[in-house]
């Protein structure tokens, strides 16, 4: 009898073993699957408009998925960035009167830093994002790929969507703003 439960015992460790550690995998891989995979579809995907290094995808609507449960409501700018070699400027100057925001996702999909119209002075955005900080007014992000995403909220007046294209427009992304039209294809 104590054969056969230990036995099962032996059954239920492994059991539990494999159960963890298919757990701890999915947890920890699937995530950076998944961000590999917007990362490198999205630097090389040509078809989408670009300015300034910044990935300008057309207004979302119904039939539109490549961001998931993306809103009719919202505007969107995406940047990609590699701190292999150089740290990564942000720049956005912009006075549009309505939401804005822009969030910083590492390469496990973590959100590591959001800046918004309602933390920012006069509109004026002037990021560095590092692998490790040198000085106090840089971003560190905790992957060394990862994506920029910026959202402005819009509705249907043409004059709204104007000035958030104008404002989307403003948006500079790069590891170096004088060469970046050849870093990004643009």
């Amino acid at each position: 009898m104590s054969d056969q439960k230990s036995q099962w015992i032996r059954h239920f460790i492994l059991a539990a073993l494999v159960v963890v550690l298919i757990h701890g995998l999915t947890i920890w891989a699937l995530p950076r699957l998944i961000m590999d995979r917007i990362i490198t579809g999205g630097s090389a995907d040509l078809t989408l408009e670009r300015a300034g290094g910044v990935i300008l995808p057309p207004p979302t609507d119904h039939n539109q998925r490549r961001i998931v449960m993306p809103s009719p409501d919202l505007l969107y700018a995406v940047c990609f960035f590699d701190l292999s070699d150089t740290p990564f400027r942000v720049t956005l100057e912009t006075d549009y009167p309505r939401y804005w925001s822009i969030a910083l996702y590492a390469s496990t999909s973590d959100n590591f830093f959001v800046v918004s119209d309602k933390n920012v002075a006069g509109g004026k955005v002037d990021l560095t994002v590092v692998r490790s900080r040198q000085a106090e007014s840089q971003v560190v992000s905790p992957t060394r790929r990862g994506m920029l995403l910026m959202r402005l909220l819009i509705n249907s007046d043409p004059e709204v969507r104007k000035k958030a294209e104008m404002a989307r427009r403003s948006l500079r992304c790069g590891p170096n703003f004088e060469t970046q039209d050849v870093l990004f294809g643009t």
